[in-house]
This record gives structure tokens, sequence and C-alpha cells, in this order.
């Protein structure tokens, strides 16, 4: 009797999770319909539990700068990253920046030898993050017998679909 082996995938948040950046969110609020004015900036782990106030909304063009990307210092978790590719382990990305950070991304981890089968971008202003990242799970573990998943935000790990066939780690 011959086994198929199992498939794995190893699905990775970038950021703050495999790479960290110096990109931060800026808080804006709009005086009188005129001008726009900075309130603050936020970490990507400030973000996940700021509310905003009236007039006030969240700018996420350091997120869209290729800079920040090229320019971030891989976490602990790219060692991993790369075992798993090097032993041709699909690894995907998943991620709550938006789809023009793809590319960026993708060099960044070509640049550690990890080659990612996918980059799911899901963020956008007004998109349910935790909700939209479940959703990429989901569709990702109708392939694979086994799932590792990586995410620095409690929320999106909470909203990770239970299973056995999934593997859950805040870092």
């Amino acid at each position: 009797v011959e086994y198929a082996p199992m498939r794995k995938a190893f699905v990775f948040d970038f950021d703050d999770t495999l790479a960290t950046t110096t990109a931060r969110i800026k808080v804006m609020r709009t005086f009188c319909g005129v001008h726009d004015e900075l309130v603050q900036y936020l970490t990507p782990k400030e973000f996940s539990s700021h509310a905003l106030y009236v007039d006030e909304y969240f700018d996420f063009s350091e997120f869209r700068d290729d800079r920040f990307i090229k320019d971030a210092s891989p976490t602990f978790l790219m060692h991993l990253a790369q075992e798993v590719s090097e032993e041709d382990q699909d690894v995907y990305i998943l991620t709550a920046r938006e789809d023009d950070s793809a590319d960026a991304i993708q060099s960044f981890l070509a640049s550690y030898n990890v080659n990612a089968k996918t980059i799911h971008c899901v963020g956008g202003t007004q998109k349910n993050i935790p909700q939209k990242k479940r959703e990429m799970l989901l569709t990702i573990m109708e392939k694979y017998d086994k799932i590792y998943y990586y995410d620095d935000s409690s929320d999106n790990i909470e909203g990770a679909p239970d299973g056995d066939n999934i593997r859950k780690y805040q870092v």
C-alpha cells in the first residue's frame, strides 16, 4: 500500500509576524470639511484596538509604500518560513495589507529564499480583517491535510477556523 504524503501549508501574517517595518497608520481628522490634519500615528498592534472619533479616518499610505517593505526586518519566524520553503512545503502570506503590496512582499521573501505560493492581501479601510482572513483560511484548508497559521493579532487568531487540521499560533 502506497501512502500519499501529508499536504501541509504554513500560513503567515506579514506585519509583526514574519517581518517588522517602521510603517505606521496615520489617524487623520477633517476640519470643517476643508482640510485634513494628522492627529497621531499608530503601530499595527495599536491599530487593532483604536477607535476613531467623529471626523477621523485612517490613512494607510505608509503601508502602500514599498520602501517600508524593502527595509523590513525579519522576525524569528523567518527561519521557519525558510526551512519549510526549502522542504517544498507550501508557504502562504495572509496580510491585512492591500493588493499593491504583494510584489514588494514577494521580493522581500525571495531575498530570504522563501518562495510564497500565494500572497493574499485582504486589507482595505472598511474591511473586517479577521473575517476576510477566516474566509481565506477556509479556502486554503480545503486543499491541505494540515495548516499551521501564525499571526500576531489575537482577533485574527480567534477568528480563524477551528478543526483537527489547523494549528493556530499567536506570536
